[in-house]
């Protein structure tokens, strides 16, 4: 694995660091130098447009693909050196079984690469079935499943080896409601074990209920990367008294030249840089106006609007279009 020069020290409360990621394919540059850190215990969002550069950091990160330049650690080891290869445990978007295995010996099988003893395989293979619900189903073929049974026996043999790292590429694609929920409640109990994960996913919905953190890729660069309440702060609603009062106030805050995110009945949402400098000054221009402000407050988020606001505001300065995917 290609490094920069410098190569930093890892931090001891993080169990994944990239810094400095760039992937090109020829000229084609798929993840432009990013930087991203997910801490120890956690459930980490991974998340952009389709043809953002998820995939592709994912898979430099488990070893599929070889970087250009950059440094990855999973829990202060080289990400590519055997011992971090232990502590992982990867999930694909695709699920692919041999067709001679039944559940049981599949894991058992999975438990040999992974250097574990044939006692110790099979009792850990029957107890991480039962943790899943799975022992009933233990003699029949992964390939006869369900998507949303094949994506748990998955999650089973991503556990055998007891990693302190899960890695999950589109975990909920192709799952009905169901399926997707409970693989989620085995994800959150699972996380509550010490365990951290990083799901790479563009269903928005859920991630908003069982992670942590987000990071936002948008063109092969971190757009947005922390806690969902960091994400929602510099972010504000202004509620005027009365409905015809709300084209007066937008024409405010345009001549002041302040992003209007969204325009609701009788309020706007603004993203503000220097949020008690600016209120000062929006109220002073508002009540020249005679625009009578009754509330201003920050404005709550969810997951899926902060996805909008980021991509959209960096597609706006670079001339680019991209669709929220759900």
């Amino acid at each position: 694995m290609k490094t920069k020069k410098n190569d930093f020290t890892p931090d001891p409360n993080l169990a994944i660091e990239i810094h400095g990621f760039t992937k090109r394919f020829k000229k084609f540059v798929a993840v432009d130098n990013i930087d991203m850190k997910v801490a120890k215990g956690k459930i980490h969002g991974f998340i952009g447009p389709n043809g953002s550069g998820k995939t592709t950091t994912i898979k430099s990160l488990v070893g599929a693909i070889i970087p250009t330049i950059g440094n990855f650690n999973i829990d202060g080891l080289k990400a590519n050196s055997p011992a971090a290869k232990k502590i992982i445990g990867y999930i694909p978007e695709n699920a692919r079984f041999p067709k001679h295995l039944n559940v049981y010996q599949y894991l058992v099988e999975m438990s040999y690469l992974r250097d574990i003893p044939f006692k110790d395989a099979k009792v850990k293979a029957k107890k991480i079935l039962e943790n899943l619900n799975l022992w009933k189903f233990r003699s029949k073929n992964p390939n006869t499943f369900s998507s949303g049974m094949k994506k748990k026996v998955l999650l089973a043999q991503a556990l055998i080896a007891d990693p302190k790292v899960l890695i999950l590429d589109e975990p909920a694609a192709n799952l009905d409601p169901t399926a997707r929920q409970e693989l989620f409640n085995d994800l959150i109990r699972i996380k509550n074990q010490g365990k951290t994960i990083l799901i790479c996913s563009h269903i928005l919905t859920e991630l908003q209920d069982i992670a942590d953190e987000i990071t936002i890729l948008n063109y092969g660069k971190v757009v947005f990367s922390g806690t969902v309440i960091n994400a929602s702060q510099n972010y504000y609603q202004f509620t005027v008294m009365e409905q015809p009062m709300l084209n007066d106030f937008e024409a405010v805050i345009k001549k002041l030249n302040i992003p209007i995110i969204e325009k609701l009945e009788d309020s706007l949402i603004l993203h503000l840089e220097k949020e008690s400098e600016q209120i000062k000054q929006i109220a002073h221009h508002a009540f020249e106006k005679k625009v009578i402000l009754i509330t201003i407050k920050p404005f709550v988020t969810n997951i899926t609007e902060i996805y909008d606001r980021v991509v959209f505001s960096v597609n706006k300065n670079f001339g680019h279009a991209s669709a929220l995917t759900n």
